[in-house]
């Protein structure tokens, strides 16, 4: 049927407008109403009046005796023709089928506007018809074409086909929110882990803000708005020269040294984003700019080194990440080891568990299982006695994550970490879909072309508990894990002192 669907879609793009037939045959009718032109009457009633009258009196109507020819004057050249003379009833003919003629002119001038009005709007009339049936067979022979080439069933995590209610061909209208292409998701794991940092000082929080705009404007692909960007570098530059006092507030002491090495990073990197915008370079601009909101992201957690909001009291006793963490899992015949950065502002609790759980070595020794290519399961080949933790998402631009519900992104609430990123690490459910399982989780190799619905999101996108990302070093040891491969074991590299674990 895709076949049937794509050839109704070239068929309708090839075919000859039906407006054109409709021309075609109204200029046959223009045609044919003006093949025969008009002639005036061949016979008058002057004509044979003036004939009986100059039989009965031939002087009168010739002028008497015609003159006598002039001497040198050619033979056969009459002076009559020469002076203009001629006959009275000769004259009197010509006047009248001339006066005939005007008149039957005018008549017949008139009647053939007339037609051709009234030709020229029933032409009209007939091509708005046209026009009109045309536009109608298109849009159904359109979309008939497009149901029939639809593409096949997407799959899931588990790579099982996703139900048919849950298809793309079968949502809402409503909730085509997600087509919008504007939607404020972040579309790479930098970006994503750079926003969920809490943005405690306004000043760096408006500055990053900038430079994000920035970093819009510049993926324009033909004419891209440099003077625009440029100010922007310039505003960016000036705030953090003139008013750098502002900009540090907020920074705890032990962190101040750190804060400044990152300060002079950002400054560094817009002077250079300014002559490289200067110049119209792109990649060059596109480097700088990167290096400067990787400065803002740090000054950020330097100025929030714990959560700045508190965990709810039902979950007090459980462990928690207060920040961020780094780890690296050593896997038997991948070469390279696969690095994940986890964040624990987004998702405290989930982290924190995780944490926990590597410290005690639960890890080593299991297999990886890869599911049709998209997804990494790991489960613990030791017995895990552990409770189960509440489903943790965090709404983008909130500072408190959700517990034990999901989000509706068909209503446009976005996580602050999206599962629709490659490299995405996510808790695997428990026993049902508001808690996570104590220790089994999957990375997400999500691509969007393949696996992507509405706006490029994931059929899945909400509903787990996301804490971290693979980065981009590790993507190609990712692509090499290969279904049974064991884990050798799991080290944490930084920020392990902000595991917090209660009592």
């Amino acid at each position: 049927m895709r076949v049937w669907g794509l050839a109704v879609m070239g068929l309708l793009a090839s075919s000859k407008p039906v407006a054109s037939l409709a021309g075609t045959a109204t200029s046959k009718l223009s045609t044919r109403m003006h093949r025969q032109p008009w002639s005036p009457p061949q016979s008058s009633p002057y004509s044979s009046s003036l004939h009986r009258y100059g039989r009965q009196h031939p002087d009168q109507l010739r002028g008497g005796p015609r003159p006598p020819r002039r001497k040198g004057q050619g033979e056969g050249q009459a002076n009559h023709k020469r002076r203009g003379w001629a006959p009275l009833h000769l004259q009197a003919r010509s006047s009248a089928r001339e006066e005939v003629r005007e008149e039957g002119a005018l008549k017949h001038g008139a009647d053939l506007g007339a037609q051709q009005g009234g030709l020229r709007e029933a032409k009209a009339r007939l091509k708005r018809k046209v026009d009109s049936f045309r536009n109608v067979l298109a849009s159904a022979l359109f979309a008939f074409a497009v149901a029939m080439a639809a593409p096949t069933q997407p799959v899931g995590l588990s790579g099982q086909p996703i139900s048919p209610a849950a298809n793309v061909f079968t949502l809402r209208p409503a909730e085509a929110i997600l087509s919008n292409p504007n939607a404020g998701m972040a579309r790479s794991a930098t970006a994503a882990l750079r926003r969920a940092v809490p943005v405690v000082n306004d000043k760096v929080g408006g500055i990053q803000t900038d430079l994000e705009k920035a970093q819009y404007l510049l993926r324009f692909p033909n004419r891209k708005p440099w003077s625009q960007m440029a100010t922007i570098a310039s505003q960016s530059l000036s705030k953090l020269e003139l008013d750098k006092s502002a900009v540090m507030a907020g920074v705890p002491k032990e962190n101040v040294e750190d804060a400044n090495q990152a300060v002079k990073k950002i400054s560094d990197a817009l002077d250079k984003m300014q002559i490289s915008l200067a110049a119209q370079d792109s990649d060059r601009t596109a480097t700088y700019l990167s290096r400067a909101l990787q400065g803002t992201s740090e000054l950020e957690m330097l100025q929030c080194p714990k959560l700045p909001y508190t965990i709810p009291p039902i979950y007090s006793k459980l462990p928690r990440l207060q920040g961020r963490a780094t780890l690296r899992m050593h896997v038997a015949n991948t070469g390279s080891p696969i690095d994940v950065i986890l964040d624990g502002y987004s998702a405290p609790l989930t982290a924190g568990n995780f944490v926990e759980n590597v410290k005690e070595g639960i890890y080593e020794g299991s297999k990886i299982a890869v599911t049709d290519k998209t997804t990494v399961f790991v489960r613990p080949s030791k017995a895990v006695d552990k409770a189960q933790t509440p489903l943790e998402v965090r709404l983008k631009d909130e500072f408190l994550p959700d517990y034990r519900q999901g989000l509706d992104v068909t209503n446009g609430d976005y996580p602050a970490l999206p599962l629709s990123i490659y490299g995405a690490v996510a808790m695997v459910h428990g026993s049902d879909d508001t808690l996570n399982a104590p220790a089994e989780f999957f990375i997400y190799k999500f691509d969007r072309a393949s696996m992507g619905g509405l706006g490029g999101l994931s059929f899945e996108e909400g509903q787990f508990s996301v804490f971290g990302y693979v980065t981009e070093d590790s993507r190609d040891a990712l692509e090499a894990l290969r279904d049974g491969s064991g884990i050798e074991k799991i080290e944490i590299l930084k920020g392990e002192e902000r595991l917090v674990i209660p009592a």
